[in-house]
């Protein structure tokens, strides 16, 4: 089998009207361990960002479940605790290209090299001199100007591997100091959630009760195509997202009960959801935020991963801890997805700390030094209008509507099932895969624009009902089973006399334990030394996730279709996919 690149020029309106220049770039800075633990997101002194957040998706998790209950609390109000923005792009449709079929192996350092010149030089026709010594003052585009190209880990690694091989070269088109390599958005939320289910797909130990883990909701649900060796992103990414969902509402409903606001009148009380969204109505809006921070207090702060109640007073029961972990965990994924949705870049940097302790915590050592290196490109190596460069080029909006915005990778990976499709059409005896492959990656473009015009004109209306079974009672029989079992608050001794529970591992303090080191070999392989020859970079090898991070799979399953769903894991179920419009 051969294997082959495609690749994208994408046009980025927030880049300076100067373009990016080497000179913005300073690799000689280290990153600073105590830039890390002095985040916002980490020292939580950010103005109350962090708590505005966690109480957004507390109340949002409630309105999904009980939607005319929460409503009939807000009305008009605009005191519903909506996700803070802190700096969001504006709005505008992405201007992109798809360049022609790569015969290169990205996956190889030799490949890498290939990608290079098939994209820089043999199809943008940029120029350099052979022998920029004898060339003088030549015209040589690389001299100064800075591309930044986003990919996966091992893209962005490979990257990093032959700028140090060639150091030392003349050509400043071979030391590709013009060539800068950053993780893209949707490989690293793929290697998040591949995290959640490294630490709570279940108990290592099989006597151990649990509750609060990801195989027990896959039992539940009867979704058992599901399991640790086959955790496909496509399939884990609804159940993590609903079982957060239930979850927070078994919390508030304990909440709701604990304040006497939620009293049975019969045993069949919570058997109908709404009987308890009529529960939830004549609360007002101070009950309502009261409860949100209820739920807050005893599962989104560090007491509670740590297993200490809102009292800071420490609790037995383990299995609620493991509870709040996942919870946790789940909180920073659900974040970066709305923030890649919304493309609040803001958002998005305070992100990359926590993701750095996570990853490494989990031993995602790949993903851990990726995120080091978002980081260190964060900090004053680079100008400010660099930095904003890069966290805003990694996003594109083919649809230009202010929620439909996606990581440009998985923007690719649309591109790359384009042609799929228009491979299966003209492959035949008479046209191989290479000859294929370079038509339909040059027409890509086109023939992907024209196509959905003439669907659109001509092909039959189809209803957009999806056909998976709705969401909607799975969550509330996940939320009332977690209640009414008392599993929505910590349990005295005499409850947990005899039982062993699944603890799930501690990823925060594993990853603060190692941090320092990591910054330390970091700063050793990445900050330039003046007249210091580089030292070999480390080999790099395919990514922890192995099968889990199978974009491809993502891409078959959710669609560029698909992008104007604000929540592909809920909102599917209620709405028209005909009404979705698409790129012209």
């Amino acid at each position: 089998m051969r294997s082959m690149t495609t690749a994208a020029i994408v046009l980025c309106p927030e880049l300076p009207l100067s373009g990016l220049r080497q000179s913005m770039h300073n690799p000689t800075i280290p990153l600073r361990l105590e830039d890390i633990l002095d985040a916002p997101s980490i020292s939580g002194e950010d103005g109350g960002i962090g708590l505005n957040i966690t109480r957004s998706l507390i109340s949002d998790a409630i309105k999904r479940i009980h939607t005319d209950g929460v409503d009939s609390i807000f009305g008009d109000s605009d005191r519903y605790p909506n996700m803070p923005s802190i700096h969001c792009l504006n709005t505008s449709q992405t201007k992109f290209w798809q360049f022609g079929a790569i015969f290169e192996d990205e996956g190889t350092i030799e490949g890498t090299y290939g990608v290079h010149k098939s994209i820089f030089l043999d199809q943008l026709g940029l120029q350099t001199p052979e022998n920029p010594i004898e060339a003088g003052a030549a015209h040589d585009d690389f001299r100064d100007r800075l591309w930044l190209v986003h990919g996966d880990q091992l893209t962005a690694h490979h990257i990093r591997a032959v700028k140090n091989e060639q150091t030392q070269a003349r050509r400043p088109y071979d030391r590709r100091d013009w060539l800068l390599g950053i993780p893209a958005w949707f490989h690293i939320q793929m290697n998040l959630l591949n995290t959640i289910v490294r630490t709570h797909w279940a108990p290592v130990l099989s006597k151990e009760e649990a509750h609060h883990c990801l195989r027990a909701d896959t039992t539940m649900w009867g979704r058992n195509q599901c399991s640790r060796e086959n955790a496909r992103y496509h399939l884990m990414e609804p159940i993590v997202a609903q079982g957060f969902t239930a979850r927070v509402v078994a919390l508030f409903y304990a909440a709701m009960q604990r304040r006497g606001y939620l009293i049975a009148s019969n045993r069949d009380f919570f058997e109908r959801m709404d009987h308890i969204t009529d529960a939830i109505s004549p609360l007002t809006p101070d009950q309502f935020l009261e409860l949100v921070e209820d739920v807050r207090l005893a599962a989104f702060t560090l007491d509670a991963w740590n297993g200490n109640g809102p009292d800071k007073q420490p609790h037995n029961d383990i299995e609620f801890r493991t509870m709040c972990r996942m919870l946790q965990e789940v909180e920073l994924f659900l974040s970066i997805r709305h923030a890649v949705k919304h493309a609040d870049i803001g958002m998005l940097r305070r992100f990359i700390d926590p993701l750095i302790i996570y990853f490494f915590g989990a031993s995602q050592y790949n993903y851990g030094r990726e995120m080091l290196f978002y980081r260190w490109n964060l900090s004053p190596v680079n100008t400010p209008e660099l930095q904003h460069a890069i966290l805003s080029s990694g996003l594109v909006n083919w649809l230009g509507r202010a929620t439909t915005h996606k990581a440009i990778d998985l923007g690719l990976e649309h591109l790359n099932g384009s042609c799929k499709i228009e491979m299966k059409c003209y492959k035949n005896s008479t046209h191989d895969v290479d000859i294929t492959f370079d038509r339909v990656c040059l027409s890509n473009t086109w023939a992907r624009a024209l196509r959905k015009k003439v669907e659109a004109t001509f092909g039959e209306h189809m209803p957009g009902t999806h056909t998976t079974a709705a969401a909607l009672p799975d969550m509330f029989l996940l939320a009332r089973t977690v209640f009414t079992s008392d599993l929505a608050e910590p349990r005295s001794t005499e409850q947990l006399t005899g039982m062993r529970f699944f603890d799930s591992y501690n990823i925060l303090q594993k990853g603060i334990e190692v941090l320092a080191d990591k910054v330390d070999q970091f700063n050793q392989q990445h900050v330039r030394q003046l007249d210091t020859v580089q030292g070999a970079y480390p080999s790099g090898n395919l990514d922890d996730v192995n099968g889990f991070a199978n974009i491809e799979d993502y891409v078959d399953q959710v669609g560029e279709r698909l992008d104007g769903v604000i929540d592909p894991t809920i909102d599917l179920t209620t709405i028209d996919l005909t009404t979705i419009d698409t790129a012209d």
